[in-house]
């Protein structure tokens, strides 16, 4: 049988749905109780609340890639944590009401298109949260193979896990503030201030303010607003524009390099696995907006943490959800990676076929 549109539609969509309807509801369920996992762990055993009451007196934070600022705040690690905790919740609440919202996208699951420039994020998340786990383990692996290493993110010995959590909790809006809203966010916002200068909308002071932070929290939402080709109309390819692409390769590559040359326990491989997570946040950044990037790494540094810490904790029930989130996010990321692949694959033959003799297609839809 000729390998086509048609027919690899025919047999790997009804496969992909299933998956991914599973795969979304079980993660959206793990993403929930992780969430309040935090918080129990946190402030319900004796070391949550030894590191608690640790004071700080500044909070480290980034911007523009490489430049550290400190925000001269005097408070406890409990206050930060719940203020970090507070920024999760508030993004979940965000992606929840994205593009047409949750509860009408959960209902039009087995009707229309998973993959669309119009999904709600939290019905996406799960989806490309797993794809690029599989991808990055397989890079990974194939890295080592060739004796090129990763590494692991390392702390000092005796370290409480209770503060390797909130270093851990911090990194997703720390990271995403230095290299997705204020590296992509603010040179795009200055450049569509410059393409809008002649406009009412965004005349005086006060409303160029107002519009960089706006475009800075999310491109996608400020460029609707004011007519600007966007990824909600035109899809991934057509909606990102070159200097969106520019600065998010930018940014994608200086991830990469910051992750092993700042130290921490990573070497060369990891690289190549973080440039690769850039991208996707940088995508998603630009797509539908920071909570969108924040969340995604927050997946990789809170959720996968919390869900760990509270089996080495309490054991029994949180052992085999501890297992189940494993084995759900790793065998249903390679599912849903290797039929994108394909989908992909053939769907770009398709076009370049159409496009030999004058006819393209355009969908972002799955």
């Amino acid at each position: 049988m000729r390998l086509n549109k048609s027919n690899v539609s025919a047999i790997c969509l009804p496969i992909f749905k299933i998956v991914a309807i599973f795969l979304i509801l079980f993660s959206i369920f793990s993403y929930i109780v992780s969430l309040l996992l935090g918080p129990i762990l946190f402030y319900g055993t004796s070391d949550g609340l030894t590191t608690a009451a640790r004071e700080i007196r500044d909070i480290p934070l980034s911007i523009f890639m490489v430049i550290p600022i400190q925000i001269p705040l005097r408070t406890n690690m409990g206050t930060l944590f719940g203020g970090l905790w507070l920024v999760f919740i508030l993004c979940i609440i965000a992606a929840c009401y994205s593009r047409k919202g949750f509860v009408k996208s959960v209902k039009n699951l087995l009707t229309s298109p998973i993959l669309s420039a119009k999904t709600n994020f939290l019905i996406l998340m799960p989806l490309v949260a797993t794809a690029l786990l599989s991808a990055s383990l397989l890079i990974q692996k194939f890295q080592e193979t060739q004796g090129v290493q990763t590494g692991s993110l390392t702390f000092p010995p005796q370290t409480s896990q209770y503060v390797i959590l909130i270093n851990l909790a911090l990194a997703p809006i720390n990271e995403e503030l230095a290299f997705r809203i204020t590296s992509i966010g603010l040179p795009l916002g200055l450049f569509l201030l410059y393409h809008y200068r002649n406009g009412s909308r965004v005349s005086g002071i006060g409303n160029w303010i107002k519009f960089l932070i706006a475009v800075m929290l999310s491109p996608e939402h400020a460029k609707v607003a004011h007519g600007y080709k966007n990824v909600t109309e035109l899809g991934l390819v057509r909606g990102i524009s070159i200097l969106e692409w520019i600065l998010i390769l930018v940014t994608s590559v200086a991830f990469g390099l910051a992750h092993f040359l700042l130290g921490g326990g990573w070497e060369a491989g990891k690289v190549s696995t973080a440039l690769l997570a850039g991208l996707v946040f940088g995508v998603m950044f630009v797509a539908y907006g920071a909570y969108a990037a924040i969340l995604l790494h927050w997946f990789f540094d809170y959720y996968f943490t919390v869900v760990s810490l509270a089996e080495s904790t309490y054991g029994g029930i949180f052992h085999a959800f501890s297992t189940m989130v494993d084995v759900t996010n790793i065998i249903g990321g390679q599912i849903v990676l290797v039929i994108l692949l394909l989908l992909w694959a053939v769907k770009c033959a398709d076009y370049l076929s159409k496009r030999a003799v004058g006819l393209t297609e355009h969908s972002d839809t799955i």
